[in-house]
């Protein structure tokens, strides 16, 4: 089949982006980049509110991703599952997609590690059904599997970036990407530490954070 821009595939990466920052957007620019995709989609995941208060509701998290893009037009956000009240699945999330991109492939990026744990995952034996999975990894970096994902691992990987324009769903790519040393974890102690995020997360994203005083340290502790 040939590849033309119906069928030219488009990336989607979830991740919670408390706060987005370089360790996410550059191997996802080199994903997008390095695969031809026709546009690489943030996803900022939901989180249960419980769990997020001490950091930063949905809507500023979703500006801040917003705002790390705006000058990279190849990258854009998609919101989908900020808006749903529960915790999402990925399978939910790609049937979804699916039906609004019934003939563009897509493909869905991850790191090694969530690779390594995903039998783990929701109803993962259908997620290749709806999409080609894109590994992030380290180069040189060849880590263990078990059994059952080494065994999908043989059956789907390919080393043809074609496949991913070609084929609708059910390959497994491995792509190297830089991978920056940097977490979000890390950055909101830095914050509630007022120690400096410069060079961590794009300058909007910093200014961002200091405007609306996020990650500052709790009350009553140090």
């Amino acid at each position: 089949m040939s590849n033309n821009n119906q069928q030219q595939a488009i990336g989607f990466l979830g991740g919670t982006f408390d706060p987005i920052h370089f360790g996410h957007l550059r191997p996802a620019l080199e994903i997008s980049d390095a695969l031809s995709l026709k546009q690489l989609f943030l996803i900022p995941n939901h989180i249960a509110p419980h769990k997020s208060a001490s950091h930063c509701s949905a809507k500023q998290r979703s500006e801040m991703v917003k705002l790390a893009i705006a000058n990279q037009p190849g990258i854009a956000i998609d919101t989908r599952e900020l808006n749903r009240h529960k915790a999402s699945y990925t399978i939910d999330t790609l049937k979804e997609l699916k039906a609004l991109y019934p003939t563009t492939p897509i493909c869905f990026i991850m790191g090694m590690d969530s690779l390594v744990s995903f039998n783990s995952w929701h109803k993962w034996q259908e997620i290749l059904n709806y999409c080609h999975l894109i590994i992030s990894q380290r180069p040189q970096w060849h880590p263990h599997f078990n059994s059952t994902v080494q065994e999908l691992v043989d059956r789907c990987k390919t080393t043809d970036k074609q496949d991913l324009h070609n084929l609708q769903c059910g390959k497994i790519y491995f792509q190297d990407t830089s991978q920056l040393d940097i977490s979000s974890t890390e950055i909101r102690r830095l914050l509630r530490n007022s120690i400096s995020i410069d060079y961590l997360v794009p300058e909007a994203v910093s200014n961002y954070i200091k405007e609306h005083q996020l990650y500052l340290a709790v009350k009553n502790s140090k």
